[in-house]
């Protein structure tokens, strides 16, 4: 008997012949080059708020990002709301809790981006209308009050807030000119944001310093002890547990020299808090939470850091997700008029803001998806695909991964048969994805596209497709409409393989299954497989009738190839 594969015979849909084994799509999977906006990354545009104990309404937002810079003067006895020179007299803010007023303002303004589909930066601070003044925040109790406050509202929306840039102290809430802003009181206010937010939350502060103030791993001026592979750090990262992992950075000096305008350099000599510590410590706690600022002019001499070329090395390391569009233009403006001269094959010829902006973030690639050619109705579908993760940093937010397969009149949503992460498909990483989707058992025959969708909450029918995520290979390939990304074609083909409880119409091989059995009629080879191929029965040369016992087969889903001598028909057999 010539034994054969059950996955290598041959249907027939639409005219065309077609096989079960997994096959290369034609699909474009290169990097189009396309700037595109996904949730959580990429230049931000900034909207100052100016809060007042009662009588607020939201502020618009626009952007794909928007950085809310959110005053609070008017809840510090130390902030100057105006000054009446003629009358000689000045109005200060009061220290006291936040209203409800001004809360419920604030989370509309988070709805409201949410409306619209896009996510924020969110920076409180009380500095008025965001003008530079200094010494302006309340004491320290105050301070943790409001953030007590604040917290709740974080952690309602968490799917909304990019990024949670602690501020509060000094001018801008840059943790500068303040006489309050001391490491000691910020990495309190920062453990006590940690406590009152929910874990998808992640708080940055201004400068790795105030970080290694909280971990305790200083000794005055010696900031040896932030090495992440010194022991003092080991042991600090140890006790902190995961809430290590949700402490981040933001740098309003990005790129301005060396030191990043005094945002490293610090401490005693042969022991400082060195460019080299920060990048470290960024690449290895931060890798999945954002990290990014304000671009600056160049204050480097000869040696300018704020170049494409120097942000396609570090920009991976410290896994930079946003910048403000708005600081530095001319900086930005250059990098459009430049040609971008670092190493990436894909970018050759392309302007260096090109660059920059299709990197900051994650940006996935589709570079393989194998599918089968056919499949049937209720059938367990393989699918395994490749993807790259071009961008300079991961993915920071969970995602619900479904397929979605139409044929252009009806719409399934599949979840995948195993657990798929894309927090997982990490920066300069390519990662292969196998997984399966058991079809639905009532799909008719004919062709029908598979997507890969990433969203929110994995229903395209009532989720307005809300921060889904679109790949960077060619728009053509990405349904606005479903929110999914295009890995393919299959046919539906169920009448040419049959069903193992019906009788053959085409064939003189009559066949029928009950009680865990397979009753044979006019039938001259079967073969019993499992899903790997591996033979389980056998049996040539019958004639007339035949019962096969399923009893001593342990599988619970067998494929079944039946022959009359002429021709031959296959179908997989869940018992």
């Amino acid at each position: 008997m010539v034994r054969v594969n059950p996955y290598s015979l041959v249907f027939w849909c639409s005219f065309a012949p077609l096989s079960a084994e997994p096959h290369l799509q034609n699909i474009d999977y290169t990097d189009a080059l396309e700037v595109i906006e996904n949730p959580y990354v990429g230049f931000y545009r900034p909207v100052v708020k100016h809060f007042t104990i009662d009588g607020n309404s939201p502020s618009n937002t626009w952007g794909n990002v928007t950085h809310l810079r959110m005053d609070i003067s008017a809840f510090s006895d130390n902030a100057v709301l105006s000054v009446d020179k003629a009358n000689n007299d000045t109005t200060w803010g009061v220290s006291q809790p936040l209203t409800q007023d001004m809360l419920d303002a604030f989370e509309a303004m988070l709805d409201g981006i949410r409306k619209r589909g896009k996510t924020a930066i969110v920076r409180f601070a009380y500095d008025p209308w965001y003008n530079g003044t200094k010494n302006c925040d309340p004491n320290q109790s105050v301070i943790l009050l409001h953030l007590k406050q604040l917290g709740e509202i974080y952690s309602r929306n968490s799917d909304v807030i990019t990024f949670v840039e602690l501020g509060m102290y000094g001018s801008w809430g840059e943790m500068h000119s303040s006489s309050n802003g001391s490491n000691e009181n910020i990495a309190e206010a920062l453990q006590t944001l940690l406590k009152n937010t929910s874990p998808e939350i992640k708080i940055g502060v201004r400068r790795p310093d105030i970080v290694a103030c909280w971990l305790k791993v200083n000794d005055g001026n010696d900031y040896s002890g932030f090495d992440i592979d010194s022991e003092k750090f080991k042991e600090a990262a140890a006790a902190k547990g995961d809430t290590i992992y949700r402490v981040g950075m933001y740098n309003d000096g990005y790129l301005g020299s060396y030191s990043d305008l005094g945002t490293v350099g610090m401490g005693a000599s042969g022991h400082q808090m060195t460019r080299e510590l920060m990048v470290k410590w960024l690449n290895e706690y931060s890798s999945h939470t954002p990290y990014g600022g304000e671009l600056v002019a160049n204050y480097n001499g000869d040696s300018p850091i704020n170049t494409p070329t120097y942000l396609s090395v570090e920009g991976f390391q410290t896994h930079t997700s946003y910048l403000n569009y708005e600081w530095h233009q001319p900086t930005i403006l250059a990098w459009k008029d430049s040609v971008f001269q670092g190493h990436d094959a894909e970018y050759n010829g392309v302007d260096g803001y090109t660059y920059v902006v299709n990197h900051i973030g994650y940006r996935f690639i589709l570079r393989e998806s194998l599918l089968p050619e056919r499949s049937s109705s209720s059938d367990v579908l393989p699918i395994e695909l490749v993807v790259e993760n071009v961008g300079f940093a991961n993915l920071s937010k969970q995602k619900k991964v479904t397929f979605v397969l139409t044929d252009g009149t009806d719409t399934y949503e599949l979840p995948a048969d195993d657990v798929i992460d894309p927090q997982e498909w990490l920066s300069r990483r390519k990662v292969t994805v196998k997984t399966s989707i058991t079809l639905p058992s009532d799909l008719a025959d004919g062709r029908y596209k598979l997507y890969l969708r990433l969203s929110e909450q994995g229903d395209w029918q009532t989720d307005g497709n809300l921060y889904c995520i679109q790949f960077g290979n060619p728009s053509l390939q990405y349904d606005k409409n479903i929110g999914a990304n295009y890995i393919g074609e299959i046919c539906i083909e169920n009448d040419a393989t049959g069903l193992l409880n019906n009788v053959s119409k085409d064939m003189n091989c009559l066949y029928s299954s009950k009680d865990d059995a397979l009753y044979l009629s006019q039938c001259r080879e079967i073969g019993i497989y499992s899903m790997s191929g591996e033979c389980l029965y056998e049996k040539t040369g019958m004639e007339g009738g035949f019962i096969v016992n399923l009893e001593p087969i342990t599988e619970k889903t067998i494929i079944v190839t039946i022959t009359d001598g002429k021709r031959r028909i296959t179908k997989k057999y869940r018992r």
